[in-house]
């Protein structure tokens, strides 16, 4: 216990004393000692009286007293009771300004017509509202079982310290509820159209000491159709009940589920005894391949879609170039396809279907993508998760180059600059990009071919400057025959010492013979000795089927020059590929580089054995998830603005994925990566979404055209499907650019279908999602009995107060901070008692010992 002074002020007239004693002396009168002493105990006693003491804790000086009463229903019936009856004793007992307030899901001062809702504990609300009552201080006493539901009460409980506010909690300790509720209604988040899938229920039941088994009903509903009725027995604990069920079209699945008890069983609260759930079917996804090679796209397009994903193939010249043709699409696949057949609008397509669309895209490798495919400072190498640069190697393989040119009269040009003239620079500016311990060999050829310059190194044999003399002194000829250049040029560059070797053909005719079988028969020979053939068709008279076929058979690439002014800057792109050697071909088998979803369920060991790849370096802000024994990146991915771009340098080559054709695997692993680029399916220019609020949502719809405009004025409607199966419909305002928002009142726990449909400027937009209003959190069965106990012994020592439980059915006599013992009485009588005892020895009536008469 501790004494406190309400009037402390008044203590000042004890200093009367001294003057009491000096007067007595100056006047000289006949009093002893002892009744001196007597009357200024008295006076002092009746001064310690004014100052008004107190024994036990007093409310703070500096502020009145608010107490906080819980009365949610987690306390139970006679809990809530038990809580009021303790804090109106404690108030009985306290003098001076106090307040009650009673708090559950929200506040209400006593005595008001509000009642309180008891389906949450808000207790840091409830802390606030007390502080806001307390602007100088003060005193809370806080009667709660500490189960909170909301909020942050240890957070509220720190500004109040900071403050200078006391919290006295009175900590309750309530029996255990018995109850069952539904806890869990399971089933994915996405679906396909016709998907089976799991619908699991879990159920938790908690009996009261010594309860048992509770017999139960659980019925299910799908869309407002009553899927399952099922009797079941809970056990205490978790029961699950699981039925399977297919997806139907596209839209939102409403799942309600109701568990029905006897009404006399052990289940406390009903409002716990129904849940909700929702599923988005979604379309099935399209994806865009552009193929360079039809046959290996269509192969691409089945691998696919046996995977359940829908494809549309289109050749690289019928690409869009305008990013909003590409809206049908989810993703998009680049197969071994060259920089140098699409246009620049065609690849900032690309860059923007990822960047700013937010779609996907997975480019697979070949002899003509990436390095290998002139993808260097284009807008392909923005979106890509690697770099256009060959990994730096310990010794550079040294090179063979064979330029084949037409010097037929076709060549040549009645005026200006002829395509002849632009053949020969390209062949000077090849011969400079090469280094010494490379070779090099010109094949002029028209009805017959002309060795130019023989195989030499460049370190040897005919200077830089002779070679390019050679090659300007060149003269023109007659026909073409393109058949006799291969037969002669090929088998050279066979004989050379070299591991790379390429040979470029330029041409801008066609060749008297047209024996397909013989152009493969060479070109095949060529690749089997590790030769590369890339083609150049100059001009529209050029027969570019033919050329494209020789390219595809040789692993090279093809281009078409449709102005002299390009031959040179194309050779000397193939020229720059064959000196930097990109290409890897040989056996390896892909190691996992770092553990990641794009693998999931496919273990690296089971991947067969690869023949090559295009070789790159990696990006410092990719994931390289597969990468060759050498350390060169095999599968990447990143984050591209909004999108996810994915590369795969093997790609689907016959010559580096030849073991791959039989492997059971290739179409889910070609699928998974194409999956993982795929946009969430509730992503897109019109996102609609809802943020829990306290009974009920808030409705945010955002809309914006292509290329993240936001639209304004735009007409919003919604159409709500309540868990019962009916519907309102309501319009949507706008409060923000491109934002527009509703507040909805959802009074009925399960699940709700919300229709959005945008209309602007005569286009339309629609949207479906689904949301699930939660059972009140006070109902919630995943609160442990010692969370609140903790919470409160936190809050005590945050804010420098005191701990004293309250327990059902016990009495108290004086709560934390109440019951003080007035001392201003007892201090009266005793100065009474003195006051006759002086009186008694003045009149002779008790011996006077100290009597000193006065001389």
């Amino acid at each position: 216990m501790t004494m406190l002074l309400r009037s402390p002020q008044l203590l000042w007239l004890l200093l009367l004393l001294p003057s009491v004693v000096l007067f007595w002396r100056w006047r000289g009168l006949r009093v002893g000692v002892s009744v001196l002493a007597l009357r200024l105990g008295i006076v002092a006693l009746l001064v310690l009286a004014l100052a008004d003491p107190v024994l036990g804790v007093e409310v703070a000086p500096d502020g009145p007293l608010i107490v906080l009463v819980d009365q949610s229903d987690s306390l139970g019936p006679d809990g809530r009771v038990t809580l009021r009856q303790e804090a109106e004793r404690a108030l009985q007992a306290v003098p001076g300004e106090a307040r009650m307030l009673f708090f559950g899901a929200q506040v209400v001062a006593a005595g008001s017509i509000t009642p309180v809702d008891p389906a949450a504990t808000d207790l840091a609300s409830a802390l606030r509202a007390a502080h806001a009552l307390l602007p100088n201080g003060g005193r809370i006493w806080l009667f709660s079982d500490g189960v909170q539901t909301r909020d942050d009460a240890l957070s509220a409980a720190q500004q109040l310290a900071a403050a200078g506010i006391t919290i006295d909690v009175l900590p309750f300790e309530a029996a255990l509820l018995p109850d069952a509720a539904i806890v869990g209604v399971d089933l994915p988040r996405l679906l396909r159209p016709d998907e089976e899938f799991p619908l699991v229920v879990t159920m938790r039941y908690q009996p009261d000491a010594g309860g048992g088994d509770l017999a139960a009903r659980l019925r299910l509903w799908v869309d407002g159709q009553l899927l399952s009725d099922q009797a079941l027995m809970l056990t205490p604990g978790d029961t699950q009940f699981t039925v399977r069920q297919r997806a139907g079209l596209p839209g939102v699945i409403q799942v309600q589920a109701e568990l029905i008890t006897n009404p006399n069983a052990s289940d406390t609260f009903a409002a716990n005894n129904q849940a909700g759930a929702t599923a988005t079917v979604v379309r099935p996804p399209t994806i865009l391949i552009v193929a360079n090679q039809a046959e290996l796209g269509a192969r691409l397009a089945q691998l696919l879609e046996q995977e359940g994903l829908r494809t549309s193939q289109i050749s690289p010249e019928r690409m869009p170039s305008r990013i909003s043709d590409m809206a049908a699409y989810d993703g998009m696949v680049l197969l071994d396809l060259p920089a140098t057949v699409l246009s620049l609008d065609q690849m900032a397509t690309v860059r923007e279907f990822v960047r700013s669309e937010g779609r996907g895209l997975l480019v697979l490798g070949g002899h003509t993508s990436f390095t290998l495919g002139s993808y260097q400072d284009t807008p392909l190498a923005d979106v890509l998760p690697v770099l256009m640069e060959p990994p730096p190697r310990p010794q550079r393989s040294d090179v063979a180059l064979l330029l084949i040119m037409d010097r037929s009269a076709s060549m040549l040009a009645s005026f200006g600059v002829s395509k002849f003239d632009m053949a020969k620079e390209a062949a000077q500016l090849a011969s400079e990009t090469l280094q010494p311990e490379d070779r090099i060999g010109i094949l002029a050829f028209d009805t017959e071919t002309l060795w130019v310059v023989p195989f030499q190194l460049i370190s040897g044999g005919l200077s830089v400057a002779q070679i390019q003399e050679q090659i300007a002194n060149l003269p023109s000829g007659g026909g073409t025959r393109i058949e006799r250049a291969l037969e002669v040029g090929l088998p050279a560059l066979a004989e050379q010492p070299t591991k790379v070797r390429h040979a470029v053909l330029l041409t801008d005719g066609r060749s008297f013979l047209n024996d397909t079988a013989l152009y493969q028969r060479l070109v095949e020979t060529a690749r089997s000795q590790q030769i590369t053939l890339s083609t150049i068709a100059i001009g529209l008279d050029s027969d570019t089927a033919l050329l494209k076929q020789l390219a595809a058979w040789g692993g090279g690439r093809y281009y078409y020059a449709d102005q002299p002014a390009d031959i040179p800057r194309l050779t000397l792109l193939e020229s720059k590929i064959a000196g930097s050697d990109p290409a890897v071909e040989q056996a390896l088998r892909a190691e996992l580089a770092q553990a990641h979803q794009l693998m999931r369920d496919i273990a690296p060991a089971d991947l067969p054995e690869l023949g090559g790849y295009v070789a790159v370096s990696r990006r410092p802000q990719t994931e390289v998830i597969l990468e060759s024994p050498a350390g060169d990146p095999l599968l990447a991915t990143w984050q591209y603005g909004l999108g996810r771009a994915v590369a795969w340098l093997p790609g689907l080559d016959p010559a580096w994925m030849g073991q791959w054709q039989a492997w059971g695997g290739t179409s889910r692993f070609l699928a998974q990566l194409v999956r993982y680029t795929l946009p969430d399916p509730e992503s897109g220019l019109l996102q609609v979404r809802l943020d829990p609020q306290p009974g009920g949502a808030r409705l945010i719809v955002d809309a914006a055209q292509p290329g993240g405009i936001p639209i304004n004025l735009a007409t919003v409607n919604a159409l709500i499907t309540l868990p019962d199966g009916t519907t309102r419909t309501f319009d949507v305002r706008q409060s923000a650019p491109g934002r527009y928002t509703q507040e909805l009142l959802l009074p009925t726990p399960g699940a709700y279908c919300v229709s959005v449909v945008v209309l602007y400027d005569g286009q339309r937009q629609e949207h479906v999602v689904g949301y699930v209003q939660p059972v009140a959190e006070e109902y919630q069965l995943d609160h442990a009995p010692t969370d609140g106990a903790t919470l409160l012994q936190a809050i005590t020592e945050v804010s420098g107060g005191q701990l004293s439980p309250v327990v059902v059915g016990e009495a108290r006599t004086t709560p934390v901070g109440a019951g003080v013992f007035n001392l201003w009485p007892l201090l009266v009588g005793m100065a009474l008692l003195l006051w006759v005892v002086e009186i008694a020895l003045r009149r002779g009536f008790l011996p006077n010992f100290f009597l000193t008469p006065r001389r």
